[in-house]
């Protein structure tokens, strides 16, 4: 049993730090860089904002549809309109919030205690055949959700009791508990999204559900409003801001010039160039991420067929001069795949794992060496990377740079944004790349999701990686429900993939934020994907 999900799941509400992770009296900081430190608590707002103009610096949204939300320009927004069954507080625990609690009696089992008179937007009360019917809208295959992939071991799910559902599953999953904290388990209203149909979740059709924010209006191309739910069934949480509108500025100049005229209020994800800029103007925070930087092989036939190649990748990296010249201090070096901020069980595990693993250093030398001794080492590798991103052009480029140095012929591929998502999702758009430069995240701190993407046949694993011993690991450990045991097997796993290299760490960015003067509340955690982050944020 996950002991921290289990004391979770049978836990009531609390109150307001439970559901937004609420500020604290004074500002502090668990970890100093050079340049930056870790907020981890902000004074709390105080004062009523009428408006705060926010900017998605991703772009506009394709959709609205909780069940589609995978992405940060659609979760930034969803995530403060639309409710699961538990939320996630400060510390990324699952804690309860459309459902009151979740019975967990054996490894098979989880009954669903829905929370009585909550209502939807419009007025109508959240019934269990909404529940039941957003859960299944996710599971149906037409609705096109990733995540859909919490169910691999369901067997069923059907109402119970007036306000209960159960599951019944077919094998213990450890991963199942987390997902209730997720978009996979956020309930709409049952018949407004059937009378919306193809349309709901769009501009168009508009989306129902139990938030603090409601949708008010979207105008494509220009902005999306949402206004305060004044009728929310939390009490216990005070939303100070009444009007929040997104725009959608995706060029970092723009932004930087926007958020320094004051035409922004506040963004998540600020170019790394306007920091110092911005933090004299006024709130530029910092916090620990789930989020690593990587080099993933894409075609493992080609120069990367051989681990002397990938081996002399790793050496060839400058982990230390990408944290202070390209992050500016506002990260971490990387020995392994999941960040060590992502532990969240079984830490003394991991750390002992993590220690073991090659130290992120810098070897020139011995990269040359392997380079020389390879038949196929110095053969065209074709790296693929987002010119969107500012941060990962300079990467890309000093890799590049370094590989050459070494002796290796690397042509550097720039994506657009829409061509660099296609690689997630189309054998086509992957196709003349060896390897690409990615930033991921996780959803929430199990290390075990991130690392299953990689099993044999996963739609994950782009270079159709196999290792017989990594996947027995990976699939004892989802259905290993002890923390400790679970820990040690996805130790293992761990272990294989940094001997075997399909991918090749590099960093963990901190998530960052900004938000003007006279604003405050707001305190950066990967989390705000998946929480009403904006009922934090009010006036001093």
């Amino acid at each position: 049993m996950k002991t921290t999900l289990k004391a979770s799941l049978a836990a009531t509400l609390v109150g307001a730090c439970v559901l937004t992770g609420c500020a604290g009296k004074g500002t502090s900081a668990d970890k100093q860089t050079k340049n930056e430190t870790i907020t981890t608590s902000v004074p709390s707002a105080t004062k009523s904002v009428s408006t705060v103009n926010w900017n998605l610096a991703t772009g506009e949204p394709s959709t609205l549809d909780p069940a589609l939300s995978a992405t940060e320009s659609v979760s930034t927004v969803v995530g403060n309109m639309c409710e699961s069954l538990f939320t996630l507080d400060r510390n990324s625990e699952p804690q309860p919030a459309l459902a009151t609690k979740i019975d967990h009696s054996d490894s098979l089992t989880y009954v669903i205690h829905l929370r009585d008179g909550v209502k939807f937007w419009d007025g109508k009360p959240v019934t269990a055949e909404d529940a039941l019917y957003s859960i299944n809208r996710v599971l149906d295959p037409k609705t096109g959700s990733s995540w859909i992939s919490w169910a691999t071991n369901l067997q069923s799910i059907r109402i119970t009791g007036p306000d209960q559902l159960t599951i019944k599953l077919k094998k213990a999953d450890a991963l199942v508990g987390d997902f209730f904290a997720m978009p996979a388990f956020t309930v709409v209203e049952k018949a407004f999204a059937e009378a919306a149909g193809k349309d709901f979740g769009t501009a168009k059709g508009g989306v129902m559900c139990t938030g603090p924010y409601k949708l008010t209006n979207w105008s494509q191309g220009r902005d999306i409003v949402l206004t305060r739910n004044d009728a929310w069934w939390n009490t216990a949480v005070e939303p100070k801001v009444k009007t929040l509108r997104f725009g959608f500025i995706s060029d970092p100049s723009a932004q930087t010039a926007a958020m320094a005229s004051g035409d922004i209020d506040g963004e998540y994800s600020v170019p790394r160039a306007a920091h110092q800029q911005l933090a004299r103007k006024g709130n530029m925070l910092f916090g620990k991420s789930l989020s690593p930087t990587f080099l993933s092989v894409l075609n493992s036939k080609g120069a990367l067929s051989d681990p002397a190649t990938r081996q002399a990748f790793q050496n060839l990296i400058d982990y230390q001069g990408i944290v202070k010249s390209v992050y500016g201090g506002t990260a971490q070096p990387l020995r392994a795949l999941v960040p060590p901020s992502a532990w969240g069980y079984g830490k003394d595990v991991y750390q002992a794992a993590y220690d073991k693993l090659p130290a992120s250093v810098q070897n020139l030398e011995k990269a040359k060496s392997l380079v020389s001794g390879s038949a196929t080492a110095k053969q065209k590798i074709v790296l693929g990377y987002t010119s969107a991103s500012e941060e990962e052009t300079k990467i890309a480029t000093v890799i590049a740079d370094a590989a050459t140095q070494v002796g290796m012929n690397i042509e550097l591929k720039p994506l657009t944004a829409e061509q660099f998502s296609a690689i997630f999702s189309s054998p086509q758009a992957r196709a003349g790349m060896d390897i690409f430069l990615v930033t991921g995240y996780l959803d929430f701190p199990e290390p075990l999701t991130y690392y299953s993407y990689f099993t044999t046949g996963n739609f994950y694993n782009f270079a159709g990686y196999k290792n017989k011993a990594y996947d027995t690991a990976i699939t004892t450990a989802q259905s290993t429900e002890d923390d400790g045991k679970r820990a040690a097997l996805v130790s293992q796993a761990q272990a294989i993939m940094a001997k075997d290299l399909v991918n090749i760490p590099i960093a963990t960015q901190y998530v960052n934020v900004y938000y003007r003067k006279g604003l405050t509340g707001l305190v950066p955690r990967q989390n705000y994907l998946y929480t009403p982050w904006a009922t934090t944020l009010g006036g001093v």
